[in-house]
């Protein structure tokens, strides 16, 4: 059975990812068992299929909009070990190539000996389940509602005779696009990603990348980080320290190719291009990407740790690269400020092996925070970012004899 990628990857040239979008992890009932659990995927399945449409089940004949609603599945290691599921674990979703659990006391490190670590306060990651579902829409009602109507499903499952529903919602994330193409830190962010002409062959794993489970072929694999900034942490900094440590300049987006004699950092003079002010505008896509410079110092910034261009075939995946797919977040804390703010990151690649190397690798991101020299880092610079959510799931390919994504997983 072909299959292709599921929905809500926008990944194709001159798409962009929509305003909006939630992301929702349901948790099996430790009672329940494979089939049991493929059955209500198969209804909530027909019921996205239905909001996609306009039609909502409470509301007959009365058509609604969709606000472009696309919807994406994906799965957990857990639901592996579910009773009767009918596939195992794929060998590429091995247990090095996962998140550490936080620690019961609070915190701990995402990943052994890394520089990215759990907020104080998560004693347990809410990320860890066996089904994830991704919802992206133009709206907030796009995708606020399928979490409402996932929820009315499963009420209803667990007031009939059977008392329980197979899966519950343990968690809901929202995220939204920034129209100025900035970050809380008030950058230029996401602009440094892979061309559209190689996005498919890091994203869709092919009959190697699936190392003999040739199900998952033509699937991916949804990797996900729900991050804190510590903003108080990052206004401390002077503007010439924040645009080292990310590697462009603050106002424009050029990148930074080295230090005045001052030390200071040094745009790239070429960019923006005559009649434009910004990085993101059109003209100046040839920076966008950083370049290999010579200064130690710019080579450790945020940008180059995390886009090294060492091969250029960006499909293989000793080259490291992903396929970003983020979304800001801003929402209430009932410590000071009052408002946690920071980014949804969302990536899909070929195998989890692609991120979880950028991740641990000392000359790629695995020996700081965010970016800069690792023994050299300003004050605090070691909890800029802080992990309140994280998974990675499987999403299987969209196979038109399947009643849902990954259903020969259950039945």
């Amino acid at each position: 059975m072909a299959g292709t990628l599921q929905e809500g990857i926008f990944h194709s040239p001159g798409a962009s990812p929509p305003g909006h979008c939630t992301l929702m992890f349901l948790r099996a009932d430790p009672d329940t068992d494979a089939e049991e659990v493929g059955e209500l995927l198969a209804e909530l399945w027909a019921m996205y299929r239905d909001l996609t449409r306009g039609t909502v089940r409470d509301l007959p004949g009365q058509p609604i909009a969709s606000g472009g609603l696309q919807v994406l599945i994906g799965y957990g290691p857990k639901v592996f070990d579910l009773a009767g599921a009918r596939r195992t674990l794929p060998k590429t979703f091995a247990p090095e190539l996962r998140f550490r659990s936080a620690s019961p006391s609070g915190g701990g490190p995402l990943l052994s000996g890394r520089g990215l670590h759990y907020a104080p306060d998560i004693k347990q990651n809410p990320a860890t389940e066996e089904v994830c579902v991704q919802f992206t829409a133009d709206t907030a009602l796009g995708v606020h509602r399928p979490a409402v109507e996932t929820w009315k499903v499963l009420h209803d499952r667990a007031g009939s005779a059977l008392g329980v529903a197979p899966l519950a919602i343990s968690a809901v994330f929202t995220g939204f696009q920034r129209a100025d193409g900035r970050s809380w830190i008030d950058f230029h962010d996401g602009i440094s990603n892979l061309r559209s002409d190689q996005r498919s062959r890091v994203i869709e794993i092919d009959g190697e990348t699936a190392a003999g489970d040739d199900w998952i072929i033509a699937g991916t694999y949804l990797a996900f980080l729900r991050l804190v900034v510590d903003l108080p942490r990052w206004r401390g900094l002077t503007r010439e320290e924040q645009e080292l440590l990310v590697g462009r300049d603050k106002l424009t987006g050029s990148p930074i190719v080295g230090r005045t004699s001052e030390g200071d950092p040094r745009p790239d003079p070429r960019c923006p291009v005559a009649g434009t002010t910004q990085v993101i505008e059109a003209g100046n896509e040839k920076f966008r990407e950083p370049e290999v410079v010579d200064d130690p110092l710019v080579q450790v910034s945020h940008v180059h740790r995390a886009n090294q261009n060492r091969f250029e075939d960006a499909a293989r995946p000793n080259s490291l690269r992903i396929f970003r797919q983020g979304y800001e977040f801003f929402e209430p804390s009932p410590v000071a400020p009052g408002f946690r703010a920071g980014l949804n990151f969302v990536s899909f690649q070929d195998t989890p092996e692609r991120l979880i190397r950028v991740l641990r690798q000392q000359d790629w991101l695995g020996d700081v925070n965010f970016g800069g020299e690792r023994d050299r880092q300003p004050p605090g610079m070691d909890r800029l970012l802080t992990v309140r959510a994280a998974g990675i799931y499987l999403v299987p390919p969209l196979v038109a004899e399947e009643t849902f994504p990954g259903a020969r997983i259950f039945a």
